[in-house]
């Protein structure tokens, strides 16, 4: 029992008369009267009051808070005579007693009692007065300041955390704080959790900057850090697509940890972004008993932002106790100065890629040549230009003849400017094995990358392909698993993992797979195109032949969806694939274009092997790169390996022959 429960209980018999008038404030009542420790007490009630003196500025003095310190509003609502003097003078000893919570100095845990009857008293009033005044829980004013207080609103709901740890908005009136701070809040078993960590996944951040940030800033700024903690090798960091799933999410820290599977997490809040940045993370240990385990404040220019996240990374390692190696203190202690611009650019250029359709590749593409026009010595902006190029010659929206040039240039000046770069490594490993077939060189450069950043993903689940490529498919299925631990919530991550899990014999596991990934993302198009394959080996020709019509609608002309259903119906799945490749093959003639490794495994499907052999042969002339998968379709179909030309053309590209 602490020595404020009684105040605590008359709090609590409050919040329950009155439960349900005010939900902001009745979120931040319930986890402060359900904690026994003082400086959690402290944070809450703060929070409480935030809540309260926000609502009576948009009242009272008719315009939003935004980021100004609860002082000065509380001084303006006494010279406006808008609130009682008793009540104002509780509200000042509320907020000068409750910083001690956010930065814990020394204080007597007495005077926590105070904090909790000043509290009472102003929820009290603020009870009373919302009563008279009508319930304006949502004011309202002008239309753009409503949607930013909805969208807030919304945040706040969803995120209903039953942790014990130091909330994010208190540190709205610390905004000018520039040093690091450091707390310990654990006693002497803190050393014993913090040993067992190997695993973190780092939350998306909060906004808390009272603007309208853009979203792919916030976003940008959350997948930078993780990359850059990826880099501790004995860590296992969960990959941002994964950890964006827990956005708003109305879950714990320990069930968000559990599906994750991880030891920690991570909480971050975006305090300002603008030519400056303010960030709060706290570590929690995510055991039975959720506890902080650490928290730092962040404040430096954007263009610092690269030496920002590698002094967080030293400090989170230290915090966990896990030990640097020599290479990767290498890597983090080197220093970079970024143009805001640039770094904005790039950040818009990830969006883009990430999501691998036609029109969002050739906005990746221009959004990586503006931050090059700003910031011409910044390899990662050329190692985006080559991953896009890559990714559009594969999904055929740019010929390989026009790709390749782009590719090998980019990737040249990445490694050339920073060659300790992971991205320029997984750059140089993609364009070696699906442009040049140069697989010694594509693994050396797996294996760079991912020496460079063990929770690098692509250049894991890419590495899963390129080692099923080459037949050595029990490599091939752990480093895709792997993949999967670390990103398993990304649908572009879990549609490789997939093709990897189709061509070891297991379409069943694929389609698991790729339902998944179109489950968090029904419009990416690159699952969207797996699953035809995936549905196709599984058996489920009904759903492979209408996924297939719509992927070809894409890139040629055919005939109504309705007539291949009729054909399908009436004929079974061959029938109605002889028809698509009808229609394909007259689009060629016409002058389309269609990746003819891809055409050839569709005519393997109808046992021609002689047209699949043409145009895997076609395929191998443009340099299709799709046809480094030319050694697996021998093993899903057995007749190709005797087959002359095919063996000669495995010879042509180095790939493996099996031996008779």
């Amino acid at each position: 029992m602490t020595i404020w429960s009684s105040e605590i209980k008359d709090l609590e018999k409050l919040h329950a008369s009155c439960k349900g008038q005010q939900p902001r404030l009745d979120r931040e009542l319930e986890k402060l009267v359900k904690t026994d420790d003082e400086n959690i007490v402290l944070v809450y009630a703060r929070r409480c009051l935030e809540v309260i003196i926000t609502d009576l500025c948009e009242r009272e003095l008719k315009r939003p808070r935004g980021t100004e310190p609860l002082k000065g509003i509380i001084d303006k609502l006494n010279r406006e005579d808008k609130v009682p003097n008793n009540i104002i003078v509780s509200m000042h000893h509320l907020n000068s007693l409750s910083t001690f919570g956010s930065h814990p100095k020394d204080f007597d845990p007495k005077q926590v009692r105070p904090v909790i009857l000043d509290l009472t008293t102003v929820i009290e009033w603020y009870y009373s007065y919302a009563e008279k005044t009508g319930d304006h829980s949502q004011t309202v004013d002008s239309p753009s300041e409503s949607d930013k207080r909805a969208a807030i609103q919304k945040r706040n709901a969803g995120k209903k955390r039953k942790t014990v740890v130091i909330t994010s908005s208190i540190v709205l009136v610390i905004a000018v704080i520039v040093s690091l701070i450091l707390i310990k809040v654990l006693g002497s078993n803190q050393n014993k959790m913090q040993e067992s960590i190997e695993s973190i996944a780092i939350l998306p951040f909060e906004n808390y900057t009272g603007n309208e940030v853009p979203e792919y800033l916030i976003a940008g700024l959350h997948s930078s850090l993780i990359t850059n903690m990826g880099k501790v090798g004995n860590l296992r960091i969960i990959g941002s697509t994964s950890s964006n799933k827990y956005k708003n999410a109305d879950m714990t820290v320990s069930e968000i940890a559990s599906e994750l599977n991880v030891d920690a997490i991570i909480e971050g809040d975006l305090i300002s972004a603008g030519d400056s940045i303010n960030i709060i993370l706290r570590l929690i240990n995510a055991g039975q008993e959720e506890r902080q385990l650490w928290i730092g404040d962040y404040k430096r220019e954007i263009s610092q932002i690269l030496n920002l996240y590698n002094q967080i990374t030293i400090q989170i390692a230290e915090e966990v106790k896990v030990s640097l190696t020599p290479e990767e203190e290498n890597l983090l202690t080197g220093s970079r100065s970024i143009d805001k611009e640039a770094y904005d650019a790039y950040l818009k250029g990830l969006q883009y890629w990430d999501r691998l359709g036609f029109e969002d590749l050739q906005k990746a593409m221009n959004y990586f040549e503006t931050a090059i026009e700003i910031e011409p010595e910044w390899a990662p902006p050329y190692a985006g230009i080559a991953q896009t190029a890559q990714g559009m010659v594969q999904m055929g929206a740019m010929l390989p003849g026009e790709g390749m040039p782009i590719i090998f240039k980019n990737r040249s000046k990445a490694l050339e400017l920073d060659p300790d770069y992971p991205g320029a490594h997984y750059t140089n490993a993609v364009s070696a094995a699906w442009v040049e077939w140069d697989w010694d060189t594509a693994e050396k450069e797996f294996k760079k990358a991912l020496d460079l950043n063990p929770n690098d993903v692509k250049s894991r689940i890419y590495y899963a392909h390129l080692l099923a490529m080459l037949g050595r498919f029990d490599e091939a299925l752990f480093q895709a698993d792997k993949a999967v631990t670390i990103d398993p919530f990304d649908p572009l991550v879990l549609a490789l993992a997939a093709t990897v899990d189709v061509y070891t014999d297991n379409a069943q596991e694929g389609v698991k797979k790729l339902e998944k990934a179109l489950e968090l993302d029904p419009g990416h198009p690159f699952a969207f195109m797996q699953s035809e394959e995936a549905y196709y080996y599984n058996g489920s020709y009904l759903k492979a032949i209408e996924n297939l019509w719509t992927l070809l609608t894409n890139y040629v002309h055919i005939r109504p969806l309705k007539k291949i259903m009729e054909e399908y119906q009436n004929n079974g799945y061959s029938s109605a694939l002889k028809l698509l490749l009808s229609d394909v093959e007259k689009s060629l003639q016409e002058g389309a274009f269609f990746p003819p490794a891809y055409l050839a495994s569709l005519f393997l499907r109808i046992s021609n092997i002689t047209k699949a052999l043409d145009y895997f042969e076609k395929g191998y002339e443009i340099h299709d790169q799709n046809l480094p998968y030319l050694k697996l379709f021998g093993k899903m179909y057995p007749e190709l390996k005797n087959e002359p030309r095919y063996i000669a053309l495995l010879k042509k590209m180095n790939l493996p022959v099996d031996e008779n």
